[in-house]
Protein backbone atom coordinates (compact mmCIF):
# COMPACT_ATOMS: atom_id res chain seq x y z
CA UNK A 1 0.00 0.00 0.00
CA UNK A 2 1.50 3.39 -0.77
CA UNK A 3 -0.36 6.79 -0.62
CA UNK A 4 -0.35 10.27 0.17
CA UNK A 5 -3.49 12.24 1.46
CA UNK A 6 -4.06 16.13 3.08
CA UNK A 7 -2.73 15.55 6.59
CA UNK A 8 -5.60 17.66 8.07
CA UNK A 9 -8.12 15.30 6.24
CA UNK A 10 -6.29 12.64 7.67
CA UNK A 11 -6.20 14.17 10.84
CA UNK A 12 -9.94 14.83 10.99
CA UNK A 13 -11.13 11.37 9.92
CA UNK A 14 -9.02 9.37 12.22
CA UNK A 15 -10.61 11.68 14.81
CA UNK A 16 -14.23 10.31 13.73
CA UNK A 17 -13.38 6.86 13.63
CA UNK A 18 -11.61 7.03 16.45
CA UNK A 19 -14.45 6.87 18.71
CA UNK A 20 -15.38 3.44 18.37
CA UNK A 21 -11.56 2.23 19.06
CA UNK A 22 -11.53 -1.04 21.79
CA UNK A 23 -10.44 0.66 25.28
CA UNK A 24 -10.19 -2.56 26.58
CA UNK A 25 -10.46 -6.15 24.66
CA UNK A 26 -9.01 -9.50 25.02
CA UNK A 27 -8.69 -9.03 20.86
CA UNK A 28 -5.82 -6.87 20.36
CA UNK A 29 -6.10 -6.16 16.94
CA UNK A 30 -9.11 -4.35 18.03
CA UNK A 31 -7.00 -1.64 19.33
CA UNK A 32 -5.87 -0.63 15.81
CA UNK A 33 -7.09 1.56 12.96
CA UNK A 34 -8.41 -0.03 9.86
CA UNK A 35 -6.82 1.56 6.89
CA UNK A 36 -7.62 0.09 2.98
CA UNK A 37 -6.41 2.09 0.18
CA UNK A 38 -8.75 1.59 -3.12
CA UNK A 39 -9.34 3.72 -5.89
CA UNK A 40 -9.11 7.59 -4.90
CA UNK A 41 -10.19 6.58 -1.19
CA UNK A 42 -8.65 6.01 2.21
CA UNK A 43 -11.18 4.03 4.57
CA UNK A 44 -10.78 4.53 8.01
CA UNK A 45 -12.19 1.84 10.22
CA UNK A 46 -12.75 1.30 14.39
CA UNK A 47 -15.17 -0.90 15.81
CA UNK A 48 -15.48 -2.58 19.63
CA UNK A 49 -18.34 -5.07 17.86
CA UNK A 50 -20.69 -2.70 19.46
CA UNK A 51 -20.07 0.60 18.00
CA UNK A 52 -18.45 0.79 13.94
CA UNK A 53 -17.63 3.71 12.79
CA UNK A 54 -15.85 4.09 9.39
CA UNK A 55 -15.06 6.81 7.01
CA UNK A 56 -13.43 8.06 3.72
CA UNK A 57 -10.50 10.13 3.11
CA UNK A 58 -9.80 11.52 -0.57
CA UNK A 59 -6.15 10.33 -1.13
CA UNK A 60 -3.51 9.74 -4.15
CA UNK A 61 -3.63 5.78 -3.84
CA UNK A 62 -0.57 4.73 -5.53
CA UNK A 63 -0.62 1.13 -4.67
CA UNK A 64 -3.88 -0.67 -3.17
CA UNK A 65 -4.20 -2.66 0.04
CA UNK A 66 -5.17 -2.61 3.45
CA UNK A 67 -3.32 -2.52 6.92
CA UNK A 68 -4.43 -2.13 10.75
CA UNK A 69 -2.11 0.56 13.18
CA UNK A 70 -1.73 1.02 16.47
CA UNK A 71 -5.01 3.28 16.82
CA UNK A 72 -3.57 5.85 19.90
CA UNK A 73 0.07 5.82 18.56
CA UNK A 74 -1.09 6.46 15.16
CA UNK A 75 -4.09 8.90 15.91
CA UNK A 76 -1.36 10.76 17.80
CA UNK A 77 1.06 11.17 15.40
CA UNK A 78 -1.08 11.86 12.73
CA UNK A 79 -2.12 14.80 14.86
CA UNK A 80 1.53 16.47 15.73
CA UNK A 81 2.42 15.85 11.78
CA UNK A 82 4.49 19.37 10.51
CA UNK A 83 3.41 18.66 6.53
CA UNK A 84 0.15 19.80 4.47
CA UNK A 85 0.48 16.33 3.01
CA UNK A 86 1.04 12.57 4.77
CA UNK A 87 3.06 9.73 2.80
CA UNK A 88 2.16 6.11 4.14
CA UNK A 89 4.16 3.43 2.62
CA UNK A 90 3.58 0.17 3.74
CA UNK A 91 5.21 -2.74 3.31
CA UNK A 92 4.87 -6.29 5.11
CA UNK A 93 2.37 -4.74 7.62
CA UNK A 94 5.55 -2.11 8.62
CA UNK A 95 3.91 1.19 7.83
CA UNK A 96 6.65 4.39 6.73
CA UNK A 97 4.99 7.72 7.93
CA UNK A 98 6.42 11.21 6.29
CA UNK A 99 5.41 14.39 6.56
CA UNK A 100 7.44 17.40 6.56
CA UNK A 101 10.67 17.04 8.61
CA UNK A 102 9.02 14.10 10.14
CA UNK A 103 9.61 10.33 9.27
CA UNK A 104 8.84 7.44 11.28
CA UNK A 105 7.98 3.52 11.19
CA UNK A 106 5.60 1.74 12.82
CA UNK A 107 4.56 -2.08 12.95
CA UNK A 108 1.38 -2.99 11.77
CA UNK A 109 -0.66 -5.68 11.54
CA UNK A 110 -2.43 -8.06 8.96
CA UNK A 111 -5.50 -6.35 7.98
CA UNK A 112 -6.93 -10.12 7.22
CA UNK A 113 -7.33 -10.36 11.17
CA UNK A 114 -9.56 -7.06 11.51
CA UNK A 115 -12.21 -8.04 12.87
CA UNK A 116 -15.99 -5.91 11.78
CA UNK A 117 -19.63 -5.68 12.09
CA UNK A 118 -21.69 -7.57 10.00
CA UNK A 119 -23.51 -6.06 7.05
CA UNK A 120 -27.04 -4.13 7.91
CA UNK A 121 -29.85 -5.63 5.68
CA UNK A 122 -31.95 -2.71 4.79
CA UNK A 123 -35.00 -4.03 6.50
CA UNK A 124 -36.77 -0.55 7.90
CA UNK A 125 -35.28 2.53 6.67
CA UNK A 126 -35.82 6.48 8.66
CA UNK A 127 -34.97 9.17 6.75
CA UNK A 128 -33.94 11.67 9.34
CA UNK A 129 -32.26 15.35 9.81
CA UNK A 130 -29.25 15.48 11.35
CA UNK A 131 -29.92 18.23 13.62
CA UNK A 132 -33.11 16.32 14.24
CA UNK A 133 -31.45 12.95 15.61
CA UNK A 134 -28.68 15.44 17.59
CA UNK A 135 -31.70 17.34 19.21
CA UNK A 136 -33.35 13.80 20.10
CA UNK A 137 -30.37 12.47 21.45
CA UNK A 138 -29.27 16.04 23.83
CA UNK A 139 -32.57 16.26 25.26
CA UNK A 140 -32.92 12.73 26.27
CA UNK A 141 -30.22 10.85 26.83
CA UNK A 142 -29.16 12.14 30.04
CA UNK A 143 -31.44 10.03 31.23
CA UNK A 144 -30.32 6.78 30.66
CA UNK A 145 -28.68 4.83 33.63
CA UNK A 146 -25.38 4.87 34.52
CA UNK A 147 -25.08 1.43 35.93
CA UNK A 148 -26.15 -2.36 35.13
CA UNK A 149 -28.74 -2.86 37.85
CA UNK A 150 -30.61 -3.10 34.86
CA UNK A 151 -28.89 -3.60 31.55
CA UNK A 152 -31.78 -2.70 29.35
CA UNK A 153 -31.86 0.89 30.53
CA UNK A 154 -28.25 1.94 30.08
CA UNK A 155 -29.79 2.46 26.30
CA UNK A 156 -32.53 4.15 24.65
CA UNK A 157 -35.50 2.98 23.18
CA UNK A 158 -36.22 4.47 19.47
CA UNK A 159 -40.03 4.07 18.77
CA UNK A 160 -41.57 4.78 14.88
CA UNK A 161 -44.85 4.71 14.65
CA UNK A 162 -45.80 6.22 11.41
CA UNK A 163 -44.95 9.48 10.83
CA UNK A 164 -44.29 9.78 14.49
CA UNK A 165 -40.27 9.10 16.05
CA UNK A 166 -39.79 9.52 19.75
CA UNK A 167 -36.61 8.44 21.74
CA UNK A 168 -37.02 7.68 25.56
CA UNK A 169 -34.57 7.14 28.28
CA UNK A 170 -35.04 6.61 31.86
CA UNK A 171 -33.00 5.44 34.89
CA UNK A 172 -35.80 4.89 37.53
CA UNK A 173 -35.70 8.37 38.88
CA UNK A 174 -36.47 10.33 35.74
CA UNK A 175 -38.09 9.85 32.21
CA UNK A 176 -36.80 11.50 28.83
CA UNK A 177 -38.65 11.59 25.89
CA UNK A 178 -38.23 13.71 22.45
CA UNK A 179 -40.30 13.17 19.54
CA UNK A 180 -39.92 13.98 16.13
CA UNK A 181 -42.08 13.83 12.38
CA UNK A 182 -40.55 11.63 10.02
CA UNK A 183 -41.15 10.45 6.56
CA UNK A 184 -41.23 6.46 6.94
CA UNK A 185 -43.41 5.94 4.01
CA UNK A 186 -45.41 2.70 3.47
CA UNK A 187 -43.14 0.92 6.57
CA UNK A 188 -44.10 -0.94 9.25
CA UNK A 189 -44.30 0.39 12.93
CA UNK A 190 -40.44 -0.31 14.70
CA UNK A 191 -38.99 0.19 17.70
CA UNK A 192 -35.55 -0.56 19.04
CA UNK A 193 -33.04 0.19 22.13
CA UNK A 194 -30.01 1.63 21.01
CA UNK A 195 -26.53 1.71 23.79
CA UNK A 196 -26.60 5.29 25.03
CA UNK A 197 -22.76 5.19 24.84
CA UNK A 198 -23.70 4.68 20.72
CA UNK A 199 -26.07 7.65 20.79
CA UNK A 200 -23.29 9.73 22.67
CA UNK A 201 -20.77 9.02 19.90
CA UNK A 202 -23.43 9.08 17.04
CA UNK A 203 -24.61 12.64 18.02
CA UNK A 204 -20.71 13.84 18.06
CA UNK A 205 -20.17 12.87 14.63
CA UNK A 206 -23.49 13.87 12.52
CA UNK A 207 -22.86 17.09 11.26
CA UNK A 208 -24.82 20.52 11.91
CA UNK A 209 -27.83 21.35 9.75
CA UNK A 210 -30.82 20.04 7.99
CA UNK A 211 -28.43 17.03 6.17
CA UNK A 212 -31.20 14.53 5.15
CA UNK A 213 -29.65 10.66 6.10
CA UNK A 214 -30.60 7.33 6.27
CA UNK A 215 -31.03 5.51 9.60
CA UNK A 216 -31.47 1.83 8.42
CA UNK A 217 -32.25 -1.18 10.86
CA UNK A 218 -32.16 -5.05 10.60
CA UNK A 219 -32.83 -6.96 13.84
CA UNK A 220 -29.57 -6.73 15.63
CA UNK A 221 -28.06 -3.50 14.28
CA UNK A 222 -28.67 -0.02 13.05
CA UNK A 223 -26.55 1.88 10.72
CA UNK A 224 -26.20 5.68 9.68
CA UNK A 225 -25.79 6.32 6.11
CA UNK A 226 -23.71 10.13 6.15
CA UNK A 227 -21.77 10.75 3.16
CA UNK A 228 -18.38 10.03 3.20
CA UNK A 229 -19.35 8.40 6.91
CA UNK A 230 -20.79 5.05 8.06
CA UNK A 231 -21.76 4.00 11.98
CA UNK A 232 -23.50 0.88 12.98
CA UNK A 233 -24.28 0.17 16.46
CA UNK A 234 -25.13 -2.96 17.67
CA UNK A 235 -29.01 -2.89 19.42
CA UNK A 236 -29.19 -4.19 22.69
CA UNK A 237 -31.20 -7.45 23.38
CA UNK A 238 -34.23 -8.03 26.09
CA UNK A 239 -37.72 -5.95 25.92
CA UNK A 240 -37.69 -2.29 27.37
CA UNK A 241 -39.51 -1.12 30.53
CA UNK A 242 -43.03 -0.65 29.30
CA UNK A 243 -42.68 2.89 29.87
CA UNK A 244 -46.48 4.55 29.17
CA UNK A 245 -47.56 2.14 32.28
CA UNK A 246 -46.02 4.67 34.34
CA UNK A 247 -47.04 7.97 32.52
CA UNK A 248 -49.66 10.19 34.88
CA UNK A 249 -53.28 10.33 33.85
CA UNK A 250 -54.29 14.08 34.18
CA UNK A 251 -53.11 16.81 36.72
CA UNK A 252 -54.33 18.65 39.48
CA UNK A 253 -52.00 21.55 39.25
CA UNK A 254 -50.70 22.68 36.43
CA UNK A 255 -47.61 25.50 36.47
CA UNK A 256 -46.45 27.68 33.93
CA UNK A 257 -42.83 28.95 34.18
CA UNK A 258 -40.24 30.71 32.82
CA UNK A 259 -37.61 28.64 32.14
CA UNK A 260 -34.22 30.35 32.53
CA UNK A 261 -36.04 31.72 35.64
CA UNK A 262 -36.54 28.39 37.10
CA UNK A 263 -33.29 26.89 36.06
CA UNK A 264 -31.17 30.25 37.28
CA UNK A 265 -33.16 30.08 40.73
CA UNK A 266 -32.62 25.85 41.30
CA UNK A 267 -29.07 27.07 40.67
CA UNK A 268 -28.40 29.13 43.31
CA UNK A 269 -30.43 27.59 46.14
CA UNK A 270 -28.98 23.96 45.35
CA UNK A 271 -25.60 25.46 46.15
CA UNK A 272 -27.17 25.28 49.78
CA UNK A 273 -28.71 21.64 48.90
CA UNK A 274 -25.58 20.52 47.78
CA UNK A 275 -24.04 20.73 51.29
CA UNK A 276 -26.58 18.28 53.11
CA UNK A 277 -26.32 14.63 52.03
CA UNK A 278 -29.41 14.28 49.52
CA UNK A 279 -29.29 17.70 47.32
CA UNK A 280 -32.66 18.13 48.22
CA UNK A 281 -34.40 21.59 47.56
CA UNK A 282 -38.44 22.37 47.92
CA UNK A 283 -40.83 23.77 45.23
CA UNK A 284 -43.91 25.02 47.18
CA UNK A 285 -46.38 26.36 44.39
CA UNK A 286 -49.10 28.96 45.14
CA UNK A 287 -51.67 31.11 42.57
CA UNK A 288 -48.36 33.34 41.30
CA UNK A 289 -45.76 32.49 42.87
CA UNK A 290 -42.97 29.75 43.69
CA UNK A 291 -40.71 29.17 46.59
CA UNK A 292 -37.30 26.87 45.79
CA UNK A 293 -36.02 26.21 49.38
CA UNK A 294 -33.21 24.35 50.48
CA UNK A 295 -31.49 23.69 54.28
CA UNK A 296 -28.02 22.12 55.49
CA UNK A 297 -26.33 22.52 58.26
CA UNK A 298 -24.62 25.45 57.22
CA UNK A 299 -28.04 27.28 56.79
CA UNK A 300 -31.40 27.87 54.84
CA UNK A 301 -31.86 29.20 50.91
CA UNK A 302 -34.52 30.24 49.07
CA UNK A 303 -36.16 32.31 46.30
CA UNK A 304 -39.16 33.45 44.52
CA UNK A 305 -40.32 33.69 41.63
CA UNK A 306 -43.65 34.64 40.10
CA UNK A 307 -45.34 31.77 38.03
CA UNK A 308 -49.02 31.12 36.99
CA UNK A 309 -50.39 28.40 38.73
CA UNK A 310 -54.01 26.41 37.98
CA UNK A 311 -55.46 24.73 40.42
CA UNK A 312 -54.12 23.25 44.36
CA UNK A 313 -50.99 24.33 45.83
CA UNK A 314 -48.75 22.27 46.57
CA UNK A 315 -45.22 21.35 48.16
CA UNK A 316 -42.95 18.84 46.66
CA UNK A 317 -39.48 17.82 46.60
CA UNK A 318 -37.12 17.09 44.40
CA UNK A 319 -33.05 16.09 43.98
CA UNK A 320 -32.05 19.28 42.30
CA UNK A 321 -29.81 17.55 39.83
CA UNK A 322 -32.76 15.76 38.26
CA UNK A 323 -34.67 18.86 37.60
CA UNK A 324 -31.51 20.93 36.06
CA UNK A 325 -30.74 17.96 33.89
CA UNK A 326 -33.67 18.81 32.26
CA UNK A 327 -33.68 22.28 32.03
CA UNK A 328 -30.43 22.97 30.77
CA UNK A 329 -30.91 20.67 27.34
CA UNK A 330 -34.40 22.77 26.49
CA UNK A 331 -34.98 25.75 24.34
CA UNK A 332 -38.25 26.95 25.21
CA UNK A 333 -39.09 30.19 27.00
CA UNK A 334 -42.05 28.68 29.24
CA UNK A 335 -42.59 25.32 30.78
CA UNK A 336 -45.54 23.36 31.89
CA UNK A 337 -45.10 21.57 35.47
CA UNK A 338 -47.78 19.24 36.13
CA UNK A 339 -48.53 17.77 39.47
CA UNK A 340 -51.13 15.58 41.18
CA UNK A 341 -49.86 15.24 44.78
CA UNK A 342 -46.11 15.03 46.67
CA UNK A 343 -45.32 11.81 46.25
CA UNK A 344 -46.51 11.67 42.73
CA UNK A 345 -44.29 12.52 39.25
CA UNK A 346 -43.61 15.74 38.14
CA UNK A 347 -44.27 16.34 34.32
CA UNK A 348 -42.27 18.59 32.38
CA UNK A 349 -44.03 19.68 28.92
CA UNK A 350 -44.19 22.47 26.87
CA UNK A 351 -46.64 24.75 26.34
CA UNK A 352 -47.09 23.92 22.83
CA UNK A 353 -47.32 20.76 20.89
CA UNK A 354 -45.50 17.64 22.47
CA UNK A 355 -42.00 17.75 21.13
CA UNK A 356 -40.53 16.78 25.00
CA UNK A 357 -42.30 15.28 28.18
CA UNK A 358 -40.33 14.52 31.05
CA UNK A 359 -41.35 12.61 34.56
CA UNK A 360 -39.17 13.35 37.37
CA UNK A 361 -40.01 11.77 40.44
CA UNK A 362 -40.17 13.70 43.70
CA UNK A 363 -38.37 12.84 47.04
CA UNK A 364 -40.20 12.36 50.31
CA UNK A 365 -40.62 15.40 52.52
CA UNK A 366 -39.30 15.53 55.82
CA UNK A 367 -40.18 17.67 58.83
CA UNK A 368 -37.77 20.85 59.03
CA UNK A 369 -37.93 21.32 55.00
Amino acid sequence: MRIHVNTQELNAGIATVIRALSARTTVSILEGIYLEASGSWLLLRCTDLSLQIETNVLATVQEEGAVVLPGRLFSEMVRRLPGETTYIDVDKNTATIESGSFKTTLQGEDAEGFHTMSTVTREHIIKLKSESLKNMIRQCIFAAAQDDTKPILAGALLEQHEGDLSLVALDGYRLAMRREQVAAGMLADRSAVIPARSLLEISKILPDGDAEFDMVFSKTHVMLDLTHTCITARLMDGEFIKYKQILPEGHKTRVRVNRQELMAGIDRVALMAREGKSNLIKFTFTSDKLTIAANSELGRSHEEIAVDTMGEDIEIAFNAKYFTDVLRVLDDEELYLDMNNNISPCVVRPVQGNAFYYLILPVRLFSGM
